[in-house]
């Protein structure tokens, strides 16, 4: 018998991520994330799964998915007779299908190899009748984002549709990205999950890997992949020892949008000599009175210091988008205009700048200024900050650094994340541009596009 609380001695014992995944399938959350890993026991935590839904729902079938058929073979195959075959599970070797024969549920076993020669309508998983509404996905970083839409699918016919979906440690795991759009967190954990099940030996074993091989795999910190725009950034501007004093000079910067805009506050340390992310605001569909309010709950602005209350951050400037200068259909007045109004009127009162040069706000200067500011350790980001933007469900200024990439023309590419990296890149326009003869004047929109051509070749490699 399995038990997720208080087992006895002839109960099988759960680690933390199995309990957690058998609990979020009891509460029916539609996706079911988890990036674990090496050794987790995220497999065992599938079959374990199985178990908990062939009780649950009886007489159903569910649908396994993994990458390859050797992989099932050589891994789920044997996981599921450790652990299902002694207490009467079958397996039907033509079909591929396991049957529970107390409960009557069963569960179809697919790999979805698909050759890029055939249409994604040709996959393994149609034609299957997935009764109880439930999918179970393992190694989904060895597959895209296609096997999950292809498996709901299956999920019509049945009650409450859940989709698990597990994976090892990758930057840019689009699994858990599929949990976030359906509001729900994803589960991180390493493998010291597990380490009641694995042995000290082993633990110690892995420290003869490769630093960046044991972050990604046993401590689950996986690093930025090659070819990110802004691979300046490292682990040393992540800083753990930051203290806010009122004293510090704060300033905030905001990339508009009703949609997802994206705030970040910003102040100056002059020991370290170099100005720190602080917070970040990335919400959804919010208005500018919304958006300001968000923003009085951590920031204020410093001539309304004695009128702020406790543990505010003292605001001394604000830049933004010149987009916020158009007016706005619905109140004719302008975002700008909106957000500098009194807090009782749905502002921040704190007056915004922004340029309209077309040489400071042309993305590509921009990013290149933005990488020498990196380069340079000008910016710093608490560890707080990061931490919490891993777990953000939205966007997050950790999801843009290590997911904006350039496409094939050297640009960057747009993946719906970058708007706190346009956000940090206005402020880099203001505060870390350091000018140069014949660079920052006003020049005509040809002209900046003719001097763009002759640095695209170089900006990759500057750094």
């Amino acid at each position: 018998m399995i038990s997720e609380d208080e087992p006895s001695a002839q109960e099988i014992i759960l680690n933390p991520l199995q309990k957690q995944i058998i609990k979020n399938i009891r509460a029916e959350n539609e996706v079911i994330s988890a990036r674990c890993g090496w050794g987790s026991g995220k497999t065992s935590a599938l079959i374990f799964g199985l178990w908990f839904v062939a009780k649950s729902r009886p007489g159903t079938s569910s649908l396994l998915v993994t990458d390859t058929a050797p992989r099932y073979n050589s891994v789920l195959l044997p996981e599921i007779e450790k652990w299902l075959s002694p207490i009467g599970w079958t397996y039907n070797h033509t079909l591929k299908k396991w049957t529970d024969q107390h409960t009557g549920s069963s569960v179809w076993c697919r790999s979805y190899y698909r050759p890029d020669t055939r249409s994604s309508t040709h996959n393994p998983l149609e034609g299957l009748n997935v009764t109880s509404g439930v999918c179970f996905i393992d190694e989904c970083q060895t597959m895209s984002e296609e096997v999950a839409h292809k498996a709901l699918g299956r999920l019509r016919s049945g009650p409450s549709p859940i989709m698990i979906l597990v994976g090892l440690p990758v930057v840019d795991a689009w699994w858990c990205d599929f949990a976030e759009k359906a509001k729900y967190q994803p589960l991180l954990y390493t493998s010291y999950v597990n380490e009641a099940n694995l042995s000290a030996a082993w633990f110690e074993a892995t420290k003869l890997l490769p630093e960046d091989e044991r972050a990604a795999m046993v401590m689950n910190q996986p690093k930025p992949p090659s070819g990110l725009v802004y691979s300046e950034f490292r682990d040393e501007l992540i800083i753990d020892d930051f203290v806010y004093s009122p004293e510090m000079t704060g300033r905030i910067v905001i990339d508009w949008g009703f949609r997802k805009p994206s705030v970040l506050i910003i102040v100056h340390d002059e020991a370290r000599e170099a100005s720190v992310i602080v917070a970040e605001i990335n919400p959804q569909e919010v208005t500018i009175e919304k958006l300001s309010a968000m923003i009085l709950e951590i920031a204020w602005p410093r001539s309304l210091q004695a009128s702020a209350p406790p543990d505010r951050i003292l605001l001394d400037t604000g830049t933004a988008d010149k987009a916020g200068s158009a007016r706005s259909d619905h109140t004719g007045i302008s975002a700008f205009r909106m957000i500098s109004k009194p807090h009782d009127q749905g502002g921040i009162a704190l007056p915004m700048r922004w340029t309209t040069d077309p040489v400071k706000t042309d993305i590509l200067n921009g990013v290149q200024k933005l990488k020498r500011a990196l380069h340079q350790k000008k910016y710093l980001i608490t560890r707080d900050v990061w931490a919490k933007g891993e777990k953000a469900r939205g966007n997050s200024l950790r999801k843009a650094l290590l997911s904006y990439s350039w496409d094939k023309s050297e640009r960057p590419k747009k993946d719906g994340r970058e708007d706190p990296l346009d956000a940090l890149r206005y402020d880099c326009i203001f505060h870390y541009w350091t000018d140069r003869a014949g660079y920052t004047s006003r020049a005509s929109s040809d002209t900046a596009t003719k001097t763009n051509r002759r640095r695209r070749g170089n900006l990759r490699r500057q750094f």
